[in-house]
């Protein structure tokens, strides 16, 4: 079909380029629809680009915003490596449920850790100590945290965040 169009269309310029006339021929209409045809594949190629580019987007926060931390689909935690220097922070935020159990742990036991912001509410059973830090939600939201290096030489830090559903062992 786009084919025949593409035809009719070169045909009927060529006879007017020549100083002929070519009868009743739409030349805008058959060339928009061409167009038409062309351009609905891109069109879709786009949409995909525009999903990619958001989603690279959301992983990226700007200067001294948390960075969201994301679950792999099944299961209940993940691990962030990074480095600190001596007084360095870095800011982290993750959603959770209420009745969740949340578990935040530094493999060497060197990092601060330090909750900024709990899920619209508090938090119950806190128990924080340098390397750990655990708590069970109250409400659906977000918590904000904090990792920082209390100490006097760059650490490697490795934590390793946990959400488990209470009574889910």
């Amino acid at each position: 079909m786009i084919k025949q169009i593409a035809t009719f269309a070169f045909a009927s310029l060529g006879l007017m380029a020549c100083g002929g006339t070519a009868t009743n021929t739409n030349t805008n209409t058959n060339a928009n629809a061409a167009n038409t045809a062309v351009n609905a594949k891109p069109a879709n190629t786009n949409t995909a680009n525009a999903n990619s580019a958001t989603n690279a987007n959301t992983a990226k926060p700007a200067d001294g915003e948390p960075t969201r931390l994301s679950f792999k689909k099944g299961t209940d935690n993940t691990v962030e490596n990074f480095d600190l220097e001596p007084g360095q922070s870095k800011k982290f935020v993750i959603g959770a449920k209420k009745g969740q159990d949340v578990t935040i742990a530094d493999a060497d036991k060197a990092a601060k850790i330090t909750m900024i912001t709990p899920a619209k509410g508090k938090l119950v059973d806190v128990t924080a100590e340098l390397g750990n830090y655990n708590a069970t939600t109250v409400a659906d939201g977000d918590l904000v945290f904090e990792i920082s290096n209390p100490t006097k030489k760059k650490i490697k830090a490795a934590i390793n965040v946990m959400i488990v559903t209470i009574g889910d062992d």
